[in-house]
């Protein structure tokens, strides 16, 4: 799917805004559970309502990740022909720096990068989806010195590895995924597989028959130390769990338990699964020290006026409600702060040269 050989023109873009922008996939396994797993509902008292500040920036930008360091904040750029992918801003100022990890491909020079979660400190990580290469820099006020980076390939010509979120300091939990099938799964850095587990809804498959895809319950995940919640796209739940004694153990949920069952049309001949008419459930989510944040649309596929979502549901990581955040602009990538109660985001289709800052 991502040809080793592609270059800079003819690259398709990176994209986290929803399910929609790949056939990104689960696995036909039942999951594996460490805990009880517990599912709780979605008790929210009244929203918060949170106003946005815009800080404008001046680089030209076509922005689709948002990354919060310890010290600063990285956008990354999907612009077609950029120069650079990596933007770094000081914070909380949010004053331009410097950018980095130019597009090419000579030394320390990348094609289709995509952020690896989850690293400490001012270390950012990243996965270059056309040559297999994973990198991590070190972030100044100066610059981003490259500390270490080597080749992880998928074994399976079939799937992928996509989200890729750190899981201490020498292993990786990632979602390993093709069309038809994927997991999540837990690898050393020097490319061993330690555990894996599957789709939450095993019955799907099976129901759909040569109708499913795994763009149906395709998941974001995120991680925060030990810790990681999957947010699905098109079914209504939450997943979280941790890494524990070399495992990935399921912990809690949120939402439905139920195979869920998607919209469909068809003639007289044949009958298909729409996944335009099916409700975007989760557009992302961000895994924090101490809440999950999940951003929630409701809002069918194919609607036209949508533009993202503005709502953020608030969870322990027990799996409880905490608070309803309904921010007054929608966002499509979000960090957030947790230590000064400081959300940044991005949403380049209305606001492409501007940082979204929100305080709750």
């Amino acid at each position: 799917m991502w040809p080793a050989d592609a270059d800079g023109a003819g690259l398709v873009q990176i994209c986290r805004r929803s399910a929609v922008c790949m056939l990104l996939p689960l696995c036909l396994l039942t999951a594996v559970s460490c805990g009880d797993g517990a599912s709780s509902g979605k008790d929210f008292g009244e929203p918060e309502e949170v106003e946005v500040e815009f800080v404008p920036i001046s680089e030209i930008l076509k922005i689709n990740d948002i990354v919060k360091l310890e010290d600063y904040i990285v956008l990354q750029n999907s612009g077609e022909g950029a120069d650079y992918f990596y933007y770094v801003y000081s914070c909380p100022e949010l004053e331009f720096l410097y950018s980095f990890a130019r597009q090419g491909r000579g030394p320390e020079e990348y094609l289709m990068p995509a952020v690896i979660g989850n690293t400490s400190g001012n270390v950012i990580g990243f996965r270059d989806h056309a040559t297999d290469m994973l990198a991590f820099y070190e972030v100044s006020d100066t610059a981003a010195v490259l500390k270490d980076s080597y080749r992880m390939a998928s074994p399976d010509p079939y799937r992928f590895f996509w989200e890729i979120n750190m899981a201490g300091d020498s292993l990786l939990l990632v979602k390993h995924q093709g069309d038809r099938s994927g997991a999540r799964e837990l690898w050393s850095v020097s490319g061993v597989m330690k555990d894996s587990i599957g789709n939450s809804f095993p019955k799907l498959p099976r129901s759909m028959g040569k109708n499913y895809y795994t763009i149906f319950d395709d998941y974001h995940i995120s991680a925060s130390g030990n810790r990681f919640v999957c947010a699905y796209s098109l079914i209504d739940r939450l997943e979280m769990g941790e890494v524990r004694d070399g495992r990935i153990c399921l912990t809690a949920a949120v939402g439905t338990e139920d195979t869920p069952e998607f919209y469909l049309y068809g003639d007289d001949t044949a009958t298909e699964f729409s996944i335009d008419r099916n409700i975007v459930t989760y557009e992302n989510v961000y895994a924090g020290r101490d809440c999950v944040y999940a951003l929630y649309s409701g809002q069918r596929m194919d609607d036209t006026d949508m533009n993202h979502s503005s709502r953020i549901e608030v969870y322990s990581w027990d799996g409880e409600p905490v608070q309803l955040l309904s921010l007054d602009v929608p966002v499509s990538s979000f960090t957030v702060d947790e230590d000064n109660g400081v959300i940044y985001a991005v949403n380049p289709e209305l606001h492409e040269d501007k940082i979204l800052r929100f305080r709750f």
